[in-house]
């Protein structure tokens, strides 16, 4: 133990605390859980990718001494999660453990309380963090070799904090975008084609059974042709032709009375549906992008009373054209393209549902009161607003497809609504680039629809994406023009604070990494542009902006003066959490710029916990540089690398590169 609370060394369990009264105990899970051994089986049909489920051993053998990882890739419909499982079932005494996981647009930190669960942990046992989740699942895996799948992963950071340790662990990872983790982990690809002839028939018949096909012998011959070695279209023709009075003859004819949709085969199934079957189906086809979907939208896209909606899908769930996802619905890839073809205008009413319900439920989380502004007769959503923060969330990648459909349909205010809906999601840093996307289009749309004050104000959110990537003239040029579309004392007030925010953030940055000239002078800047703006805000008679402007302008003042404007900002925001938040890392922050080191270290540490929960991930990583920097004035050199170590964690997990990369600098030289 060093000074401080730094740990460095090697033990079984740690324990930190700022302050200990009584005894400290350490326990597993209360109900621990059986051993995970048993794979399920592959289906009856499923016929051997022998040269995949080959490679698939290759790479495990060849890394017996680390944690391989396996991509498997493929066309939709292709059986991908399905060679996993058979190759695990083959394989599963080398392991002790097997856990499978869907990924898709869960947060991380749910992702990993399942895993937790499966090991026997209730919620109340397990911390709070994506961090502490990840460390703690990595601990307590690393007894045993673990096989793990990982189903749907969209990212390779999202791998990454399921990884197990253990040598002779083998993850296999069944997803888009993870390029990442083969120059980093050195994964490798697993490719898999479209099934052969032979075991395509292989998969008919097991579903249909030989007497059938073995009937008609050229007309089995045109149906392999046609569902062209894919699973999916397989399966679909296998169920059809389950029916007892159906032929192989008879399924072509329909086949061919449908000319050349994207499958003939789907087209059949779909004639054989109900009403709110087709309803339900075309709805898919017409939704934005590939995410899945509530019932609570589909209900209202349709107009259903929502037991209606959900019969309706659960027999497309039956029939194998969706999958269930924790409660949300998702359509195939192959199934989709067909439905695309039958859903005529309604692409235009879900993306129209998702830009007034996502907008509504975006001011429900973030008041902002800039939409009554533009759009008369406005009114944010009634619902919590920590469903609503939920809601946001696990809708994001389906606004950002909803936004780049309306942009290519003309819907321009639509695509404004949906940009003004993702901003509470992308306000925070963690998605730079598609707050870049999604603004500029924003502004384009403006432009078109001749709307100046839709147009600055996105105008600033793309100038803060710009600032997210640290191109501050790019910022400073959204800002300019933002601030000649500003008409109002407000909207120059609203300008001024963004622009001082372009002039504050590199002037912090020079001032960290030891440039103090050029902090002076942006710094100075930032202060400029801040007490302009206080100084209309103070004529307004908005209470919410004029705390705002006082909390931005007490990041560039003398600690005496940022107490005094700080404590009137929490005053006005005492209701708003993630401004609490954010009013907190500063005050800490003033307290050490004024050497009271322990006390502003002491607030900064007790704010991770809200913040990590309001996902300010931002405001995590600038509390551990200064707790850092705060003992590293004590002299507590060991103890500031693990507050560094800490904000790199938190970084790079969370997809903040730049601030990564500055830290691991500094990390350095510590």
């Amino acid at each position: 133990m060093s000074d401080g609370n730094y740990f460095d060394g090697q033990a079984d369990k740690v324990f930190q605390a700022r302050d200990v009264y009584g005894d400290v105990h350490f326990h597993g899970p209360q109900q621990p859980a059986a051993p995970v051994l048993q794979v399920q089986a592959p289906p009856k049909h499923y016929r051997n990718n022998k040269p995949q489920l080959d490679l698939l051993t290759e790479i495990h053998d060849e890394a017996l001494d680390r944690v391989p990882i396996a991509i498997v890739r493929g066309a939709p419909g292709s059986g991908r999660t399905t060679l996993c499982e058979t190759w695990l079932h083959q394989h599963q005494d080398r392991f002790d453990r097997f856990y499978e996981v869907r990924v898709g647009h869960r947060v991380g930190a749910d992702v990993l309380a399942e895993l937790l669960s499966k090991l026997g942990y209730g919620l109340d046992e397990m911390p709070a963090s994506l961090e502490a989740r990840a460390a703690m699942w990595q601990s307590r895996t690393a007894g045993f070799k673990v096989a793990l799948l990982v189903d749907d992963a969209l990212s390779a950071a999202e791998v990454k904090a399921l990884l197990p340790t253990r040598p002779g662990s083998y993850v296999l990872a069944v997803g888009s975008d993870l390029e990442a983790l083969r120059a980093r982990y050195s994964a490798r690809d697993v490719e898999l084609e479209p099934l052969s002839d032979d075991a395509a028939l292989g998969v008919l018949t097991a579903l249909v059974g030989e007497e059938k096909l073995a009937a008609e012998p050229e007309q089995r011959k045109e149906l392999l042709r046609i569902c062209a070695g894919s699973a999916a279209e397989l399966n679909v023709a296998g169920m059809l032709l389950a029916r007892p009075d159906a032929t192989v003859r008879r399924l072509l004819a329909r086949i061919r009375a449908k000319g050349t949709l994207a499958s003939a085969v789907f087209d059949v199934a779909y004639d054989l549906m109900g009403e709110h079957e087709q309803a339900g189906y075309r709805f898919f086809g017409a939704h934005p992008g590939s995410g899945d979907v509530r019932l609570e939208t589909v209900a209202a896209v349709l107009g259903l009373e929502e037991f209606e909606a959900e019969d309706a899908l659960q027999k497309l769930v039956s029939a194998k054209l969706l999958e269930v996802i924790k409660g949300r619905y998702r359509m195939s890839e192959l199934a989709r393209l067909h439905a695309a073809g039958l859903a005529g205008d309604l692409e235009e009413i879900v993306v129209g549902y998702y830009a007034r319900q996502g907008l509504e439920i975006a001011e429900r989380a973030l008041r902002t009161r800039w939409p009554e502004k533009i759009w008369e007769g406005f009114v944010p959503a009634s619902l919590p607003e920590a469903d609503a923060w939920e809601w946001l969330f696990a809708e994001q990648a389906n606004l950002l497809a909803a936004a780049e459909a309306a942009l290519q349909t003309g819907a321009h205010e639509d695509v404004i609504r949906l940009a003004r809906a993702l901003w509470p999601v992308y306000k925070d840093g963690a998605y730079p680039v598609e707050l870049a996307a999604v603004s500029q289009d924003a502004v384009q749309a403006a432009q078109a629809a001749g709307m100046p004050l839709a147009e600055g104000l996105v105008r600033t959110q793309l100038g803060f994406a710009r600032m997210q990537r640290r191109d501050w003239a790019a910022a400073r040029e959204q800002y300019a023009a933002a601030a000649e579309l500003a008409t109002t004392p407000e909207e120059h007030a609203s300008a001024l604070e963004a622009r001082g925010l372009a002039f504050f953030e590199p002037g912090l940055i020079a001032r960290q990494q030891g440039r103090p000239d050029e902090a002076v002078s942006l710094l100075g800047q930032a202060e400029v542009c801040f007490r302009e703006s206080l100084a209309l805000a103070e004529a307004l008679p908005d209470g919410r902006r004029l705390a705002l402007i006082r909390m931005h302008l007490a990041k560039v003042v003398p600690p005496e003066e940022a107490a005094l404007l700080l404590a009137q900002a929490e005053q006005s925001l005492k209701n708003e959490p993630g401004n609490l938040v954010k009013i907190r890392l500063w005050q800490g922050r003033k307290l050490i710029e004024a050497g009271s080191y322990e006390e502003g270290a002491a607030v900064l540490a007790e704010l991770d916990s809200a913040a990590e929960q309001l996902r300010l991930h931002r405001e995590r990583i600038a509390a551990f540089r200064s707790r850092a920097e705060a003992a590293l004035a004590r002299g507590f050199r060991d103890q500031a690398k693990a507050h560094v170590e800490d904000a790199v964690s938190v970084a790079q997990l969370h997809g903040f590169t730049a601030e990564a990369t500055d830290l691991l600098i500094w990390l350095g030289r510590l």
